[in-house]
């Protein structure tokens, strides 16, 4: 539920930037429009990183559940030599579906819907009349077990954000969308709504449908799932419903990461208009309207990262630190947004004024409670897109200057000052801080850094820079 309602207030600043500025690539180079070129250079290496993660985790989740049928692909929670051989062919072929455009990425995903929706749908149906048990939500711990630190920590840790993440989808490809005022709104919470019943059925179904018996034996840190549906359908003696999930389980990433793919390509497009990539990335092909060489691009990152990194569970890990992030600077951008003298599209909700700062304040707190052993690494990461800003300095020095810098400078601080409290605080730091006080100085924290961007970003707008980069790096 908490996941949920951050993403539900993060689809509103989307939909409104879609609406309104319908541009592919567009959560890459609104920032550039509104923000300035450095929050731009920020965020783009963000989704840069984002990108280049997302495809090499689906493909690595879905070999890890085809190794059921196929032993030996993946050898202690990592892929083997063939199972790396096999996701890098599995990525190939879904980008050379994708190198033909968004009508059959659209209709492609329309049928994985349909198997991704019914499966569990029906798995809820007979968990719920074949055992399940009311006492469960009140044995073992009751809610929470393990306190609240460890459900806020799940949220990203567990990878809720990122079940969440195809959020954004219909926004980055508004370019590509007919009629984006009517067909995004409809599109986005459609599809976020189904995605969020089924997960709450699914989860009502398992806490209930786990035998008393063994959850009264072995509480919760006892079971030992590496495919918790079709374990518990196992042990109802549902053996049909059981191999029915395992084939779910291959289809539901591979329809993710096709997905995935199309999206991740069009970031990647955003990132080189706005020119931290050569500018042949930013190519369209004429008669599709693909960008194909940034296709071609995230097919060759694609491929470092799933030899790096072959591990699902710490790919799923570092994206949704990273889908937060985002998150937060297109929350400052969508609340600018209607400040921009040079708009003239009709705005979509004009509250978006009163989302965007809780937004803002949410994505900050679920970046906090990922815990200081993600928040280093990804303060880490984050922190090469200042010497990155420095190299472009070199080629542009009219647009890209101190100035520039300092326009959006307040992210670049409110990292810093975000890694210094998850250094002391509870989750997984010093304890120096303890809960909930961390988290009322990250949400304090987190909007007063709100309104230095925002202040920041309507200074951009209307400041002479603005006007000579819009035709460069928009």
């Amino acid at each position: 539920m908490i996941a949920a309602l951050a993403t539900a207030l993060v689809a509103l600043t989307y939909i409104e930037l879609g609406v309104t500025r319908p541009l592919a690539g567009g959560n890459v180079r609104w920032p550039s429009m509104i923000s300035g070129p450095f929050v731009g250079v920020m965020i783009g290496w963000v989704f840069f990183l984002q990108a280049t993660i997302g495809t090499p985790s689906e493909a690595s989740g879905l070999l890890q559940y085809v190794n059921r049928w196929w032993p030996g692909l993946v050898v202690d929670g990592s892929l083997s030599s063939l199972g790396l051989v096999l996701a890098i062919f599995v990525v190939i072929a879904f980008t050379v579906l994708n190198w033909f455009g968004v009508v059959l990425m659209s209709r492609i995903n329309a049928m994985v819907t349909v198997f991704k929706i019914g499966v569990p749908l029906l798995t809820v149906v007979l968990l719920v009349a074949t055992g399940f048990d009311s006492s469960n939500f009140s044995s073992a711990g009751g809610v929470a077990p393990y306190g609240i630190p460890g459900m806020l920590t799940a949220v990203t840790g567990a990878g809720l954000i990122y079940s969440f993440g195809g959020i954004n989808v219909g926004a980055v490809m508004a370019g590509e969308t007919r009629c984006p005022r009517r067909n995004l709104p409809i599109g986005t919470f459609v599809g976020f709504a189904a995605a969020f019943a089924v997960y709450l059925m699914l989860q009502i179904a398992f806490v209930g449908g786990v035998p008393h018996g063994v959850l009264a034996q072995l509480g919760w840190h006892g079971l030992r799932f590496d495919s918790p549906f079709a374990q518990v359908a196992l042990m109802l003696n549902l053996h049909w419903l059981a191999q029915l999930l395992l084939v779910d389980s291959v289809v539901s990433p591979a329809g993710s990461l096709f997905l995935g793919i199309g999206t991740n390509s069009r970031n990647i497009f955003g990132i080189a208009k706005s020119r931290m990539l050569p500018k042949w990335v930013a190519k369209v092909h004429e008669r599709s309207g693909i960008p194909r060489h940034a296709l071609v691009v995230n097919l060759v990152v694609s491929v470092f990262f799933l030899l790096g990194f072959q591990s699902w569970q710490d790919l799923v890990s570092a994206t949704g630190m990273f889908f937060a992030a985002g998150y937060a600077i297109i929350a400052v951008a969508a609340g600018a947004n209607l400040k921009d003298p040079a708009l003239r599209a009709r705005p979509w909700m004009r509250g978006v004024r009163y989302v965007a700062p809780p937004t803002f304040v949410i994505s900050g707190l679920i970046m906090y409670w990922a815990g200081w052993d993600e928040v280093w690494l990804a303060l880490l990461l984050f922190l090469v897109s200042v010497p990155l800003f420095a190299l472009m300095m070199r080629k542009d020095r009219k647009i890209l200057n101190i100035s520039t810098f300092r326009s959006g400078v307040w992210f670049l601080a409110f990292m810093l000052v975000l890694g210094g409290i998850s250094a002391i605080g509870s989750f997984g730091g010093s304890g120096w801080v303890g809960s909930p006080w961390d988290s009322v100085a990250v949400a304090v924290v987190s909007a007063g850094f709100y309104w230095w961007g925002h202040r920041a970003s309507v200074a951009w707008m209307v400041s002479p820079q603005s006007r000579a980069a819009a035709g460069v790096y928009c």
